[in-house]
């Protein structure tokens, strides 16, 4: 996504020369012509800069059949994603055998994924935000805060267990013997953004460069067609 940048970079520039100019020639006749001729000049040099961000919005990275949406309190979206982190994690040597659970927050998520092809201007839509993957370790006294902010809240995205009558469940002991659980989330929420406290002063934390986006179009990329079903994880 360079290009686009460089092209928001030079719209900006273009528009800061552009009012500089009309200051200092205010009043003249000539101005009119000058910064007409200008205008004309500017669009036909961000024109290309325009064609290539329009083409790499418009790419076609993959499909749903189904439509993934966002809500409370089950999120297809949001759960299709955090599945998606966790398997992610579990490529790894680190968490191969290690309890993984997700957990984010759907004011993250800012748009649906309609049944149907997927573009990266689609994903940009879903996650506008420059946030990074975190994973942190966390102590299972930390569960009954996140059982409570998950009622509080209506419920949130979450994976690798599940709420069953108003408490986390993991799929097997792992958790329980160890009494910790690995979490994987973004920098925004393990910062305590969104009021998740409970992730604050965590047993360990490891931040990574990877962005949000950037791992959500690689997930389309590699899934190609999207077959995720509805399921209730959240359950009062």
């Amino acid at each position: 996504m360079n290009k686009i940048v460089v092209f928001l970079f030079f719209l900006i520039g273009a528009g800061v020369t552009a009012c500089s100019y009309h200051l200092q020639v205010k009043g003249s006749q000539q101005v009119i012509d000058g910064s007409a001729k200008s205008s004309v000049e500017m669009d036909s040099m961000i024109a290309p800069y325009r064609r290539e961000m329009m083409k790499e919005f418009g790419q076609v990275i993959g499909e749903t059949t189904t439509d993934l949406v966002v809500g409370r309190p089950n999120s297809t979206l949001g759960f299709w994603l955090c599945d998606h982190l966790i398997a992610q994690a579990k490529d790894s040597v680190l968490f191969r055998n290690e309890p993984v659970v997700s957990f984010i927050n759907i004011g993250g998520l800012r748009a649906d994924l309609p049944k149907g092809l997927i573009t990266i201007g689609d994903i940009y839509k879903v996650m506008p935000f420059d946030n990074r993957i975190v994973y942190l370790k966390l102590s299972t006294d930390k569960l009954p805060e996140m059982e409570a902010y998950l009622k509080e809240k209506g419920g949130e995205p979450i994976g690798g267990f599940k709420l069953v009558k108003g408490k986390l469940e993991f799929p097997d002991q792992a958790a329980k013997e160890k009494k910790y659980f690995w979490v994987v989330t973004s920098d925004f929420l393990a910062n305590g953004g969104d009021n998740m406290f409970f992730f604050n002063n965590p047993l360990e934390r490891l931040n990574t460069n990877i962005l949000f986006r950037e791992f959500i179009i690689e997930a389309v990329k590699k899934e190609k067609k999207i077959t995720f079903s509805p399921e209730e994880r959240i359950n009062w």
